[in-house]
């Protein structure tokens, strides 16, 4: 899912009371993991590191505020991120001077973002229960599918109609991003308005789910794609060689899963700290991260496979010490480096670019396709009585995964050129935030007008 939202606190509402992990000791294993990060930063020498950490300060407090006041305004955190990070890059830059726009574009807090995702999509591995997938019935499944296939066709024509000099390639990724719905908006909407347990929120929450893991098998596609050659090979054999290796490569952690997660927790437990379940996730996810890149996957689809390993029904990897989850023992992380992604992406975010009436033109496009696209899913509600006008807005956000989707576009680089041009990237991003704006209004306004059925 992809269930591609801000830090995991708009994945799930996420509580640490018994935590007695601080964030720099959470740190730790980080730092024992990739021990050259830090001269990475400094480069040859000592002397930008400084800078950087300043401009690390700056990026890290401004999106855990922004965050905060999303959330006090009822919006998801990762809007708020979002927007610092589009303020920050395009209109504070001359009061700071080059501080912060040498920050921003710094390989080791690039790496440090990268890293964030990773906890996101591992933490939205370990949420995901198979035994609910298999249970989720034929409504979840079509609106899923619907889901998926209608904002892909609906944005492919849009960007081929809009952009047409560009790429093939492009104009699927594109489509891709417009798929995507973002399980843990989705989930913290309907806990709101407390429609969890309601047939809508039973449909869409397994919908979301399967939505996530088709995207990401989408997503590893069109990377594989991508770093095989670009638009020239696009091939059956090469598409159904890449769909085998990621459905193999998810099959495979979730069967492992069944039997090692249990020795795995219990091993953990026997040293009597909490924290060495945290080493074995990071070191897990990390390694399986690697191997996704290495058959030609993304990292994220190896992050996600890792989550089904340790946990593959969704019910809590425990290290048995002090009943502590191991997302309860992430959230320090993902509390500093989730934010850290989603304002990098609002820094890159040309303002200017959508000043343009082409670019400004190909965004609306995109966001009424993306609207459109996911009202249609209610089409595949079966259940009688359901509200499907509900279901649809429900997956609409895009959310976290689909700036996830465009930030790999962005740095996947096809004939010397990347997948998605800054102009291009930018339209999406404000796809993504319309789209995740108006689906708590609208979520609110169709669960509470009357039913003319009921």
């Amino acid at each position: 899912m992809l269930r591609l939202g801000g830090a995991r606190s708009t994945i799930a509402d996420v509580r640490v009371p018994r935590i007695t992990v601080s964030a720099s000791a959470a740190c730790l294993p980080l730092i024992a993991a990739f021990p050259g990060l830090a001269w990475a930063a400094g480069a040859d020498t000592h002397a930008g590191f400084g800078p950087l950490l300043f401009g690390l300060a700056i990026l890290v407090l401004v999106a855990k505020a922004a965050g905060l006041l999303a959330e006090r305004w009822g919006q998801p955190a990762v809007l708020g991120e979002l927007l610092a990070g589009i303020v920050l890059g395009n209109l504070l830059p001359p009061v700071l001077g080059g501080t912060l726009d040498a920050a921003r574009s710094a390989p080791a807090l690039q790496f440090l973002a990268e890293l964030g995702v990773l906890i996101l999509i591992f933490d939205v591995g370990l949420e995901a229960d198979l035994r609910a997938l298999a249970r989720v019935g034929a409504s979840s499944l079509l609106v899923a599918t619907i889901g998926v296939a209608a904002p892909i066709l609906l944005g492919w024509a849009a960007a081929a109609w809009l952009v047409p000099d560009s790429p093939r390639l492009t104009h699927l990724f594109v489509a891709a991003t417009l798929s995507a719905t973002s399980l843990g908006i989705t989930a913290r909407l309907l806990k709101d308005l407390r429609a969890t347990r309601s047939a809508e929120g039973q449909i869409v929450l397994g919908a979301a789910i399967l939505d996530d893991v088709l995207g990401l098998i989408l997503l590893a596609v069109l990377s594989g794609l991508a770093t095989s050659g670009g638009a020239g090979t696009l091939s059956t054999l090469t598409i159904v060689g890449i769909v085998a290796r990621a459905a193999l490569f998810l099959g495979l952690a979730a069967v492992l899963g069944h039997f090692l997660s249990g020795p795995i927790v219990r091993l953990a437990a026997r040293t009597g700290h909490p924290e060495t379940m945290l080493v074995i996730g990071l070191a897990l996810c990390f390694s399986l991260a690697f191997v996704a890149e290495a058959i030609g996957l993304a990292a994220i689809v190896g992050a996600f496979a890792a989550g089904l390993m340790l946990d593959p029904y969704g019910q809590g990897v425990r290290a048995r010490v002090e009943d502590v989850t191991l997302s309860e023992l992430l959230h320090p992380l993902s509390t500093v480096f989730v934010p850290l992604f989603f304002v990098l992406m609002g820094a890159r975010v040309d303002v200017a670019a959508l000043a343009s009436p082409a670019i400004l033109a190909l965004a609306l496009a995109l966001t009424a396709c993306a609207i459109a696209g996911k009202l249609a899913c209610g089409l595949g509600v079966l259940a009688p009585g359901a509200n499907r006008l509900a279901v649809g807005i429900a997956m609409m956000p895009r959310g976290e995964v689909g700036l996830i989707f465009a930030g790999i576009g962005a740095t996947l680089i096809v004939d010397g050129q990347p997948l998605l041009a800054p102009a291009l990237f930018s339209a999406v991003v404000l796809m993504v935030l319309l789209t995740t704006l108006v689906a708590p209004v609208g979520l609110r306004w169709s669960l509470g007008r009357p039913r003319l059925d009921a």
